[in-house]
Order: C-alpha cells, then structure tokens, then sequence
C-alpha cells in the first residue's frame, strides 16, 4: 500500500516539473564536469607545451650566448694574430733597416744571407788554421834559429 500511495503522490504532485528540471540540471551540471575535465586536460598539456617551449627557448638562449663566445673568442684571437704580426712586422723593419737605402742590395733574402755566412764562416775556421800553422811554424824557425846560433857560438868559442 505504501508503493501504491508513493506512485500515485508522483503521478499526482508537481513534482513531475521539477524531476524534469533536476534531470535537465544534473544533465547540465553532467557535461559542465565533463567540460571541465577536458579543461583540465587540456590545460595541463597547454603547460606541459609551454614548459617544454620554455626549455626550448632557454637551450636556444645558451646555445646562442655560446655561439657569441665563440665568436668573441674567435674575434680576440684574430686580433691577438694581427697584433703580433703587426709587433713582426715592426721588428722586421728595425732589423732591415731604411728599405729605400738598400734597393741595390745583392742578398734581398736569408737563403742567401745565410750561405754567405756559412761561407764566410768556413773561411775564418781556414784563416784560423793558417794562423795556428803560421804560430807553429814561427816557433820551429825560432827555436832552429836558436839552435843554429848556438852551434855557431859554440864553435868560436
């Protein structure tokens, strides 16, 4: 009896509209939560993209702080370079000395320069041989001298 008089206040009462309306809401309510599901999902992959574009974008920032360094070590060697070839080039000038004084010079390079002292070196090792020769043999003509006086002294007396 108590179903029967349950069926009949349902069949009966306004509530009828207003199941209709809970269903309606709880329906709404239903794709609303689902909306934010996918919201929700959505928005943790929009920040995981952004965390990886983020990533992205500070490796592309280093990369290019260290192509700047490269480029700036590369730069300050080159100038390192130009100096000393400039500090060469100025001790190369001091050593030839005034370049139009010296246009009709026989020897414009070492190579030649550099035979010329060999030679040249080999001929002072020749004078200094003759010149021991010539010591030496001084020394023999002294001391046969001395000997020739000797025998000569010894003989007048």
């Amino acid at each position: 009896m108590l179903q029967t008089e349950q069926v009949a206040v349902v069949a009966k009462g306004p509530w009828l509209g207003r199941d209709g309306f809970v269903a309606e809401t709880a329906i709404q309510f239903d794709k609303v939560q689902a909306a934010i599901a996918r919201l929700e999902r959505e928005l943790a992959k929009s920040q995981q993209t952004i965390a990886e574009m983020t990533e992205e974008a500070n490796r592309a920032r280093r990369f290019q702080a260290f192509e700047e360094t490269l480029k700036n070590s590369r730069d300050y060697k080159i100038t390192d370079l130009q100096r000393g070839m400039r500090d060469l080039k100025s001790r190369l000038d001091a050593i030839e000395g005034e370049r139009s004084t010296f246009v009709g010079l026989t020897y414009k390079s070492f190579e030649p320069i550099n035979k010329k002292l060999a030679e040249l070196s080999s001929l002072q090792a020749d004078v200094e041989r003759s010149l021991k020769a010539a010591r030496r043999n001084a020394t023999l003509f002294a001391i046969a001298a001395a000997g020739a006086v000797a025998a000569i002294l010894s003989h007048m007396f």
